[in-house]
């Protein structure tokens, strides 16, 4: 048998620093924010343990016997961004980096996009840093991976002056302009009075089939698992325990993209999957798309095969290729209908949905993993895919506090207005008088009167199979052609529009395959298809 290793990581722990005097204070159900110094951090070990079972004749795990620490990282997975797993899979581990479809070359598109195209300053990092919105969930795992760093929180520079009518805005993105002129330049960070404990129940043990799928752990479910994989003598497994370090989740995340036998080539240092990605039949999805808004494009694509060398469009046609980073991995294979055929993320995913409420942390933290929300201010408002997006509603509110020395002025964002004047009645140390609520809301970080989206308008874009977003240029057109030795008699141009239906299939391919256009818009290119089967019948 392979050898097992474990590895040892490092994960930073926020410690916090004494206050400053002034605070602003905000809540969120039982969740307080108080304007406060930067937090240092210190380094700390964590390990997770996990008992494989495994097939020694046959050099694979037939299952993993795991507690909730292990089974919060997988569930994890499903809640990062698109272009968070493109950063991570990209790093070193114990596995070579790696890249999933065409995401990694989205990806480095946006790296390599000149600034002067994008709206503004903001948009490369919201693209190449993607918020996950349960990273308060994930910030509570004993092995968490993400490396983007806790939202911040701003709000106006000059808030005790700043002269607000219907709402008070708060951004997670410094320096953005506010309606008074000044900029929100104010940080706030979180204190929490209340408790994320990850996904599921503490006192539940699972059993993690090789390919991914969870299930409690109990003898009829051991039964059936022996019964399918035609195990008859039980002394041909044996027990292994290994220490899941930081290393090895990241290299969970590789495999669980790529491969169908996952924990076995994570853990017993099998060959390295391959990186290269065929086109998928995907299967066939029905999709609402009644009202819903269409973007039309110019494609490209060859006579002789039907693929699709680039697609033209405008700057909605940019950012819809550009969101797919900020999307959930769980929010897109809930719009794929659980079936984006990558790897094992379809039968984790699964797993979720089928796991009984009983063993979850609650309901709510359940429906929240089946189909993640974008995060605060990731929202385009024509966005053409319907991505959940549940924002918490704050409201702020005025006191006025006298401590028979100096009158002063305060604000408090709250998540409940009532909850507020009602803790102000019971727990006070001081006079505190309550004045007017006003409703508190997210700046839109990527839209103005003149702009909406990442990409500057108005403009024209060039998309390549592969995702690749750049500025329209006929020179660099000509360059592309050249580089793929392709005869200008074998160009040929069409009109699509693309709509939801569209759209899911390109986000389908864009994590299994490196033509995510021909194979999402192959549909649309029949007629191609059907000359190019013709011609090659003829030729026979």
């Amino acid at each position: 048998m392979a050898r097992i290793s474990s590895f040892g990581s490092e994960k930073p722990m926020d410690t916090e620093l004494p206050a400053t005097k002034e605070k602003v204070i905000f809540i969120e159900k039982n969740c307080t924010l108080f304007l406060s110094s930067t937090m240092s951090a210190i380094e700390t070990k964590e390990q997770v343990t996990l008992k494989l079972m495994v097939i020694k004749v046959r050099n694979k795990v037939l299952f993993a016997e795991a507690s909730k620490d292990f089974v919060d990282v997988l569930f994890s997975f499903l809640t990062l961004p698109l272009g968070t797993i493109a950063r991570l899979v990209g790093k070193e581990s114990n596995m070579q980096p790696c890249k999933v479809g065409s995401l990694w070359s989205l990806y480095q598109g946006v790296v390599n996009f000149e600034k002067e195209f994008m709206f503004n300053n903001t948009c490369k990092e919201m693209l190449l840093r993607p918020k996950n919105s349960m990273e308060n969930y994930c910030n509570s795992l004993k092995l968490n991976i993400d490396d983007t760093g806790s939202t911040r929180y701003f709000v106006c520079n000059r808030l005790c002056c700043c002269q607000f009518k219907s709402s008070v805005l708060l951004s997670t993105f410094k320096n953005q302009r506010c309606s008074c002129g000044d900029l929100f330049s104010k940080p706030i960070s979180l204190e929490r009075s209340d408790t994320f404990v990850g996904f599921v129940k503490n006192s539940v043990s699972f059993l993690i089939t090789d390919d991914l799928k969870v299930v409690p752990n109990s003898v009829g479910n051991l039964y059936c698992l022996l019964k399918n994989y035609g195990i008859e003598d039980m002394s041909l497994a044996s027990e292994v325990t290994v220490s899941i370090t930081e290393n090895q989740v990241l290299d969970l995340l590789k495999s669980c993209l790529h491969s169908k036998t996952t924990l076995t080539d994570c853990f017993l240092e099998k060959q390295i999957f391959e990186t290269s990605f065929r086109n998928i039949e995907f299967p066939s999805c029905d999709f609402d798309a009644n009202g819903t808004s269409k973007i039309n494009v110019r494609i490209m694509h060859r006579k002789s095969n039907g693929k699709i060398l680039f697609a033209e469009g405008k700057e909605d046609f940019a950012d819809f290729i550009f969101s797919f980073l900020t999307i959930p991995l769980g929010g897109a294979v809930h719009l794929m209908k659980g079936c984006c055929c990558s790897g094992n993320i379809d039968g984790l995913y699964k797993s979720v949905v089928d796991l009984d409420d009983d063993f979850w942390a609650t309901k709510e933290v359940k429906n929240k993993v089946i189909n993640p929300s974008l995060a605060p201010q990731f929202k385009l408002s024509n966005m053409l895919l319907p991505i959940n997006y549940d924002v918490p509603k704050y409201f702020c509110c005025v006191e006025y506090i006298d401590d028979g020395r100096i009158k002063r002025k305060n604000y408090r964002y709250n998540f409940d207005a009532e909850s507020v004047r009602t803790r102000y009645l019971t727990d006070r140390a001081v006079n505190v008088f309550m004045g007017s609520c006003f409703a508190a809301e997210f700046v839109n970080r990527i839209s103005d009167k003149w702009n909406e989206g990442y990409a500057r308008g108005p403009t024209m874009n060039i998309v390549t199979d592969d995702l690749v977003v750049s500025p329209m240029s006929s020179i660099s057109v000509m360059s592309l052609l050249h580089s793929m030795s392709i005869p200008f008699s074998d160009l040929e141009e069409k009109v699509v529009s693309i709509g939801m239906e569209e759209g899911v299939r390109i986000l389908q391919a864009s994590l299994t395959s490196t033509s995510a256009l021909t194979t999402g818009l192959s549909h649309l290119l029949t007629e191609v298809k059907e000359k190019v089967r013709v011609n090659k019948s003829f030729r026979r």
